[in-house]
């Protein structure tokens, strides 16, 4: 058994965000945890896009998963002014806040 078996990528439950896990005999009870929500969401942008910086408005597909559990994720870049500002609308925030 590799040490790599130790380690899975999983959701915490009181954060819900995407963490790297450390296990001990434990399969379900985490020693460690490393938030990795940015990490998670850059590599599927750099698988989806080939490794290359798409243009504002392009878009690719991550296909994954297996059995009758198949999926298809929509990645688009956007530009960053209109990305902040819709996180600043939907935060309540902004320069009139």
């Amino acid at each position: 058994m590799s040490a790599l078996d130790k380690i899975g990528i999983r959701v915490a439950p009181f954060s819900h965000r995407i963490v790297l896990a450390r296990f001990g005999v434990d399969p379900n009870l985490a020693l460690e945890t490393k938030d990795a929500t940015s990490e998670f969401f850059q590599a599927i942008a750099e698988y989806a896009f080939d490794g290359k910086m798409p243009s504002v408005g392009e878009a690719a597909e991550a296909s994954f998963g297996g059995g009758d559990q198949q999926f298809i994720m929509l990645i688009r870049r956007v530009d960053p002014a209109i990305a902040l500002a819709q996180a600043d609308a939907k935060s309540g925030g902004g320069a009139d806040a």
